[in-house]
């Protein structure tokens, strides 16, 4: 009996055995109720995007016009590394020109100033080593007038004896009276010479009284010269402190340098030929080791779920998390009110950083002041069948009534 040329081939069968449905069927059922159990037991954290800035703790340093001028040179841009003492900026200014010119005559008259006051001591000195010398001649000169004038006091006695003796001897007759009358003479020209010797004696007393009062007035104007000169000194130094602060002048320009070795974060003065006034800010610097904080720009739609010390996921632009990982942080500090945003309205707020290096090939670089990337608040966690059922609740918030019915008496 041949075959039925509709017949299908034995190997050929029209629906899968009995054991493959049934094996499917139960792969696909327990597929599904896993699905529903991870619904309501698997939860993801729920986060806030927003972008985020790395600023120092504490703010950068103004690098500021310390005169009126046009810039003529830029030699940095923003978020550049510079070392201390670098020139960043040149500014020419006409008033610098003026300032050197005043430096000149302060620091001239600085040197006038100090001369005359070597000049004064000098002087002072001299003259107070010639008084002492003065002085200690008269003295000298008293010692020896008081030594004549006991040299005297003693001729003046023995002749005043003699002449006693000889005016008895005239008296008695025994002597004559030219005799007599000569030991009167030789007494009254020792009692001259005498009054002589102590008349110059009280002028080198009065000679030595002089000097001292003198030494002592000089020494009072000394005084009140070097006061006088000192507090001019201290006048035009003060003065040259203040000009030395215009550090590299060159003619009329002024260079000016960075202060500490860091980055430059924000840069006020991008081109040449920008008109400057005094104490006009021309860049900001962090200087190197300061610590950073993650500056974020939340959007409003978050804030109600935002506060401080949530955990923050942060992602660099400059580190790729895909390449280098999550960086982590937390949240220190939440702005009260919103303030105008790259992209609208936002609510700043501060980031600490859980690591100020990220690794790079088993290396760690350190993050710099001015990078920029994304950060993940994260807010809580919640449930795969919440996300689920999450347009459901929207709808029915629409759909919902107006506002609660106030009672008319509580108005």
């Amino acid at each position: 009996m041949s075959p039925s040329p509709n017949a299908h081939p034995p190997f050929m069968q029209d629906s899968p055995p009995l054991w493959a449905a049934r094996a499917l069927s139960t792969v696909l059922l327990a597929l599904f109720v896993v699905a529903i159990v991870a619904l309501f037991v698997v939860r993801v954290p729920e986060t806030v995007i927003a972008s985020f800035i790395l600023t120092p703790v504490r703010d950068a340093d103004p690098i500021k016009a310390l005169h009126p001028g046009i810039v003529s040179q830029v030699n940095v841009v923003e978020a550049q590394v510079v070392r201390e003492h670098d020139l960043l900026f040149v500014v020419a200014s006409e008033l610098v020109g003026d300032r050197m010119s005043e430096r000149r005559t302060v620091d001239a008259r600085l040197a006038g100033g100090n001369n005359r006051q070597a000049n004064e001591k000098v002087k002072y000195e001299n003259q107070q080593r010639a008084d002492e010398q003065e002085r200690q001649r008269l003295e000298q000169r008293l010692v020896a007038l008081q030594r004549q004038a006991d040299v005297k006091q003693r001729e003046l006695s023995l002749t005043e004896d003699i002449s006693s003796r000889r005016t008895r001897e005239f008296d008695q007759g025994v002597l004559s009276a030219v005799d007599a009358n000569r030991a009167k003479l030789e007494v009254e020209k020792l009692a001259g010479e005498l009054e002589v010797i102590r008349a110059a004696m009280v002028d080198a007393r009065n000679a030595m009284a002089r000097i001292t009062f003198e030494m002592a007035s000089r020494t009072a104007a000394y005084a009140e010269t070097e006061r006088a000169i000192g507090e001019e000194l201290t006048t035009y130094k003060a003065r040259k402190g203040v000009l030395d602060q215009d550090r590299l002048r060159d003619g009329n320009t002024l260079s000016v340098e960075a202060p500490c070795a860091g980055t430059v974060v924000t840069l006020h003065v991008r081109n040449p030929g920008t008109v400057v006034d005094e104490g006009d800010p021309l860049a900001q610097l962090v200087c190197a080791g300061q610590p950073l904080q993650a500056e974020l720009q939340l959007p409003e739609r978050g804030l109600a779920l935002v506060h401080i010390g949530q955990p923050v996921k942060l992602l660099y632009d400059a580190f790729p998390y895909e390449r280098y990982g999550v960086q982590y942080g937390t949240l220190t500090w939440l702005s009260p009110a919103s303030s105008a945003g790259p992209r609208g309205p936002a609510f700043r707020a501060f980031a600490e950083l859980g690591a100020d290096t990220v690794g790079v090939q088993g290396t760690p670089r350190s993050v710099l002041p001015g990078m920029t990337g994304r950060a993940a608040v994260v807010v809580g966690q919640r449930t795969l069948v919440s996300y689920a059922l999450e347009p459901l609740r929207q709808m029915r918030e629409s759909l919902s009534a107006g506002p609660p019915h106030v009672p008319a008496g509580s108005r």
